[in-house]
């Protein structure tokens, strides 16, 4: 007797598989802006002037939802209303890319709130539109991109300087760690871009070793069952 587990086991880690060398060659994706989050903060920076600033969720069209971070201040994103917009997948270098992955593989999934993801798309746009050679700080009037305040107290009746030394202050943590990280890469880190709209980071998790090791073993058991029950 067929043994159907261990088929349709094998048959989800080779789709596994294909989708990932799919993915990997596309060479057009069509998605669809859905929004941002509710309590986005609004934010200036030597590029913006009370900038909407936080995570974007899009869709593709096989209804697959995903998160993006801007990577380009100069256009705007593809309103809603505008539908599948076609963007084309590739990737970034040289000190882009390690900071890229340093910010994600020590920061993003620690994000829980609008603040801590204004910070996290903030030290995105450092990255990504920093001089070369230039340190990575965003305090006011240093380097070619740095943030200039935020655009309403985080509370009624809060300090708006207080909240800028603080905004400021978790943008250079995440900096900091992401340069200063050495670990493995735990992302693939993807750029979408469009001539007319602006491009986007999308970061997706790399499976853990032992867990393809646990997967692949479980298969190597499942077979050996398998033979037992066909030879007894």
């Amino acid at each position: 007797m067929k043994n159907t587990t261990m088929t349709t086991i094998a048959g989800l880690l080779l789709a596994g598989v294909a989708a990932v060398g799919n993915a990997q060659a596309a060479q057009s994706l069509d998605i669809k802006f859905v929004r941002e989050d509710a309590d986005v903060l609004a934010m200036s920076t030597s590029d913006t002037q009370d900038y909407s600033t936080g995570r974007l969720h899009y869709v593709d069209r096989e209804g697959r939802s995903f998160i993006a971070y801007c990577v380009e201040l100069q256009q705007e994103f593809a309103p809603n209303f505008l539908g599948f917009q076609t963007y084309t997948p590739g990737s970034f270098s040289g000190s882009q890319a390690a900071a890229l992955q340093g910010l994600f593989s020590t920061s993003y999934a620690g994000l829980n709130n609008a603040f801590q993801q204004a910070a996290f798309q903030t030290a995105v746009w450092e990255i990504t539109h920093e001089s070369t050679g230039t340190p990575l700080s965003v305090a006011a009037h240093q380097g070619s991109f740095f943030f200039t305040g935020l655009s309403a107290p985080l509370s009624q009746g809060g300090s708006l300087a207080q909240d800028d030394a603080a905004f400021v202050s978790q943008v250079h943590s995440y900096l900091n760690a992401a340069v200063n990280y050495q670990g493995a890469d735990l992302y693939t880190i993807s750029r979408l871009s469009n001539a007319n709209f602006q491009d986007l980071v999308v970061a997706t998790a790399v499976p853990e070793p032992t867990s393809l090791a646990m997967l692949l073993g479980g298969l190597a058991a499942l077979g050996f069952v398998a033979r037992r029950r066909n030879a007894a």
